[in-house]
């Protein structure tokens, strides 16, 4: 993920969470007029929220028994149930886990965006990643002739043929630049 996309999913689940607190501090909220507006403004934001979620790895989903005795386990998703009242009175679901797993998810994003930011002004990750389109270029010119490179992609040996790639441009780079005359010399002393 990039700077941009980031910021937009961080602004994305800091909404969503503003709309569901605000939810939560109607107690009779099937017929409250507001609690419904507010639910129906949050319902366009479920499938980012979920989808950001996934992208830092918050898993979403809990397991439940089964209503049924002998029945099979049921995967809940916490955030596409508060939605779904039938299943909140059915399996009991708490309704501040929706609010904690939006907060982790929203210190993880900004944690993101910090090292986004960072890698945004850093010409060294640029210049890896440049080296790196170097590297794949060669697969990226035979995709575009219309040959199929997807087999090729998942091989070991290119990947590893990619990375020794980048990183013997990234030192030729860095070489070239005066870059590690400029380490070894003025910041290290020798």
């Amino acid at each position: 993920m990039n700077y941009f996309e980031v910021k937009e999913r961080l602004s994305n689940l800091k909404e969503f969470r503003q709309l569901y607190d605000e939810y939560m501090q109607f107690t009779n909220r099937e017929k409250n007029v507001v609690a419904l507006l507010t639910r129906r403004k949050m319902e366009p934001l479920v499938a980012l929220a979920v989808d950001s979620l996934k992208q830092v790895g918050l898993g979403s989903m809990i397991t439940r028994d089964a209503p049924v005795r002998g029945g099979r386990k049921v995967r809940i998703n916490l955030i596409k149930a508060i939605f779904r009242d039938n299943l909140i009175r059915q399996f009991s679901l708490d309704d501040k886990t929706p609010m904690e797993l939006l907060d982790k998810g929203i210190i993880k994003y900004k944690c993101l965006l910090w090292r986004q930011k960072v890698q945004l002004f850093n010409p060294l990750f640029w210049l890896f990643h440049f080296t790196g389109f170097l590297a794949i270029s060669p697969l990226y010119i035979l995709k575009r002739a219309g040959y199929d490179t997807g087999n090729a992609e998942k091989m070991s040996l290119v990947k590893f043929y990619i990375l020794i790639f980048q990183l013997a441009a990234f030192y030729f780079l860095l070489q070239w630049s005066g870059t590690i005359a400029f380490i070894k010399f003025d910041i290290l002393g020798l």
